[in-house]
């Protein structure tokens, strides 16, 4: 079986464990795939801009992300659900930050790792959930994880939105203060397929499917799996479990348009979609 080269990015946190385990063990080679893995700490909004750019052919973006894209007329299609489970964001702050309660965080400064991230639209979410004005002026893009913790040590305020156990270690040892936790009601994280992609290879990436959900149901079934994610990923081992236990990896199935209709409606009810998106979203949204 002649390989075929697929370029696929994700960020470096453990929802995306069962990649790296599949690459190590050699499972999208023997499916007749050349997988060629991009870390990109920035996120969703960067991914986006390299799928657009046709430097991507694949990516796992947080599922409010891809929809936005989508939607904006950005260049790929949801190919399938990833995580099944909604994804928890801590609602950060720097400790040396005088901000110790959620009422004092109205309009204060956004700091995100890239315009459209999930980082982004969580944050602006969040707000509406508050019933809080929306601010796209207080918006500052500090890149990725380090630069948010190089801008929450300066005094001036500003609040920065993460996947709770991915800051966890930098709540533990005092560099971030988390103030709430903000829970979205669809799946955390989506695979996304670029239209070029789908076109020229789509038994290829039906392959490369099965390989992760396969991988990702070994490790739902695996007893030492929450040490394995500790070790790789700054974890303890008890909030190792504790985030395994309530994280489910996408096995099979098509696409939850129900659960994407929800997206759409929260994004357009935070201003982020122009009012009345197409009727057929799973046409538009879904390979």
């Amino acid at each position: 079986m002649d390989s075929i080269v697929l370029r696929i990015a994700g960020v470096p946190e453990h929802f995306n464990l069962p990649w790296l385990l599949a690459m190590e063990r050699r499972a999208f080679v023997r499916a007749g795939i050349d997988l060629k893995w991009n870390t990109v700490p920035e996120g969703t909004g960067r991914m986006r801009e390299l799928l657009g750019k046709g430097e991507l052919d694949l990516a796992v973006l947080v599922t409010e992300g891809a929809v936005r894209g989508i939607l904006q007329g950005e260049p790929f299609r949801i190919a399938s659900h990833f995580v099944d489970t909604p994804l928890t964001w801590g609602v950060h702050v720097g400790s040396a930050s005088t901000i110790t309660s959620v009422d004092q965080l109205a309009g204060v400064p956004i700091a995100v790792s890239r315009l459209n991230s999930g980082s982004h639209l969580a944050a602006l979410a969040y707000a509406r959930s508050k019933g809080w004005a929306r601010n796209e002026h207080a918006i500052e893009v500090v890149n990725d994880l380090p630069g948010a913790v190089e801008r929450l040590k300066s005094p001036a305020p500003a609040v920065f939105f993460w996947e709770k156990y991915t800051t966890k270690h930098l709540v533990d040892d005092g560099t971030f203060r988390c103030v709430d936790e903000y829970r979205a009601s669809w799946p955390a994280f989506v695979i996304v397929a670029s239209e070029a992609a789908l076109a020229e290879h789509p038994k290829e990436i039906q392959r490369l499917l099965k390989v992760i959900r396969d991988q990702a149901a070994g490790l739902m079934q695996k007893k030492t799996a929450p040490e394995v994610i500790a070790q790789r990923y700054k974890l303890s081992v008890e909030d190792a479990k504790t985030w395994f236990s309530g994280v489910k990896w996408n096995t099979g199935g098509p696409v939850d348009v129900e659960a994407m209709k929800r997206v759409v409606a929260d994004l357009e009810n935070a201003g982020m979609l122009p009012e009345g998106s197409s009727p057929d979203l799973e046409a538009q949204l879904c390979a």
